[in-house]
């Protein structure tokens, strides 16, 4: 007999732009905690992308998460620089990176919308369900959410020694989120918040994590 996990999964095609923009409204209306959405310009049309802003903007007012993978290279299209500037205002968290050949909405653990074929430029959406197939999809954003961020040395230490890293746990930490949040925030390891934020605090000769986020507040490194 399946195991419930497997009862609960389905793949379900949507046709179009217009069954995607649909999907993404009615996740408006649903209690979404967190939000991944993955944004190459391509297969789907703007409109699909301004949807995308508008659940942003509402699942961010709720208190939600939502994180957004898109591309470095917007000077090709300013439709798409549009478009990723309204989501960022949205107060969605956005991250850039070279190569995106891959769409997805992956809404917590309860379905994702991806490519049928990630191979083919036009391949239709297709809705997943169940919390193996849509864990395997929040799993591959997060991976690539994480090597987004880059190596602590890559971007440089900014004119407050802090690089982007350490700047961004910083600010967690000041919101009074724990490793294992700052961890679900990022992508990144708890080992390496843990490693991150005891740098940061030994450097401003902080006690605690509370004196940490006053002394950053302080010096205006966040």
């Amino acid at each position: 007999m399946p195991g419930p996990d497997t009862a609960r999964s389905a793949m379900e095609p949507l046709t179009d732009s217009e069954a995607l923009v649909g999907l993404l409204d009615t996740l408006r209306h649903r209690p979404v905690r967190e939000l991944r959405l993955a944004l190459p310009r391509r297969p789907y049309e703007r409109r699909v992308r301004e949807q995308a802003a508008l659940l942003s903007a509402e699942l961010v007012r709720r208190g939600a998460q939502v994180r957004v993978l898109h591309l470095e290279d917007v000077s090709r299209d300013p439709a798409y620089a549009d478009d990723t500037r309204r989501i960022a205002a949205s107060g969605a968290w956005m991250r850039a990176v070279p190569h995106l050949p891959v769409w997805m909405a992956v809404a917590d653990r309860d379905f994702a919308i991806v490519p049928s074929d990630p191979g083919l430029e036009d391949a239709r959406a297709t809705l997943v369900r169940g919390r193996t197939l849509v864990g395997a999809y929040q799993e591959l954003f997060d991976q690539v959410w994480a090597r987004s961020a880059g190596p602590a040395s890559a971007a440089g230490p900014g004119r407050d020694g802090l690089d982007e890293r350490e700047r961004e746990a910083l600010v967690l930490l000041a919101e009074g989120l724990t490793d294992e949040g700052i961890s679900r925030r990022t992508g990144l390891s708890v080992r390496t918040i843990r490693r991150t934020v005891a740098g940061v605090m030994t450097r401003m000769g902080a006690q605690s994590r509370f004196q940490a986020g006053v002394e950053a507040a302080r010096r205006q490194w966040i």
